[in-house]
């Protein structure tokens, strides 16, 4: 049950359970509304309600008669909290210049304008129904991660997108998974300062378009790293390729070698190419083929252990084939 203050600017106290405390005073926060957790007797009197405000970090022990039935008809209040369909979810913005602001339970703080994170995708932990001046909208209680710190409040989920971000301007270490589609895995491989290894075997393949899927297939099916603690990833799917073509000496390569320069690594991968039956000419000539490719080369945040603690990390994974669809 939903109560609020019958009188904003009179003073009304919420006791501890012996009553010897006032824990809050309903004339501070006007706009909350106080939801009934018990009903209890003190002094004689059976008209004491339990009550507390919606994050639960304000309750305790109030007399019927301070309060009215209701949700207060100010502020923002919230009528519901969901979680199974309404959690869960991976969102990022649906406007990339748009103020869009993270606010906290109450609505009265501003935690960050996320127009200035679009490159981030947003966890989404619950959902509350909200309503404002008649209004009534659902809000995503996600994380949003700044100076390396989460921050976590509300943001009216109609101003989100479903999915990941395809937005990574700025990340210097991101995992297969990460991505939407072949247009942003590229932009990232094109504009990372980290991806300067991929990019250079990228244009060893002239006529080769770097696919996405196929790389996560590289990543995952064909690839050397030292990136996990303990298992590595099951190997997925490689419905929709054919005719594969795998570089197990340059992967294993390239791990054996990972101190070495980007210059040495890049000579060591055209050798083997060639070695393999790849030799310029015949990368020149490649038809149909997509490239499949991910590499972390020896950066630092590749590899985590579970206490956090951040290693250098490697990761490299190589293949062509084609696509059948």
């Amino acid at each position: 049950m939903a109560y609020h203050a019958k009188h904003k600017t009179q003073n009304a106290y919420v006791w501890n359970d012996t009553h010897t405390k006032k824990l809050a005073n309903l004339k501070q926060h006007p706009n909350y509304t106080w939801y009934q957790l018990a009903t209890g007797t003190y002094k004689g009197s059976k008209n004491w309600v339990r009550v507390t405000n919606f994050p639960d970090t304000k309750r305790g022990w109030i007399h019927k008669s301070q309060l009215k039935k209701g949700f207060n008809p100010t502020g923002y209040q919230i009528l519901q909290k969901r979680y199974g369909a309404y959690a869960g979810h991976a969102f990022h913005l649906n406007s990339q210049t748009k103020n869009v602001y993270l606010w906290d339970w109450s609505h009265t703080k501003k935690r960050a304008n996320l127009k200035h994170y679009t490159n981030q995708t947003f966890g989404q932990r619950h959902s509350i129904l909200v309503r404002h001046n008649g209004h009534e909208s659902w809000y995503s209680y996600v994380d949003v991660t700044i100076k390396g710190k989460t921050v976590s409040g509300y943001v009216q989920t109609k101003q989100l997108l479903k999915g990941r971000t395809p937005n990574h301007a700025g990340h210097n270490l991101l995992f297969p998974d990460d991505f939407v589609a072949t247009a942003d895995y590229q932009q990232y491989i094109r504009d990372s300062k980290y991806q300067k290894l991929a990019r250079s075997i990228v244009k060893l393949f002239p006529n080769t378009p770097v696919d996405y899927g196929l790389s996560r297939i590289a990543a995952y099916n064909f690839a050397t790293n030292d990136t996990w603690i303990e298992d590595e990833p099951e190997p997925i799917s490689t419905q929709g390729y054919t005719q594969f073509v795998t570089f197990k000496p340059i992967v294993t390569y390239l791990m054996a070698h990972k101190d070495q320069s980007n210059a040495q690594k890049l000579a060591a991968v055209e050798r083997l190419l060639a070695k393999q039956g790849y030799t310029p000419a015949k990368r020149q000539q490649l038809k149909g083929y997509k490239l499949g490719i991910y590499i972390i080369n020896n950066l630092k945040g590749g590899r985590v252990d579970e206490a956090g603690n951040a290693y250098k990390g490697n990761w490299y994974g190589l293949v062509l084939a084609k696509p059948t669809r």
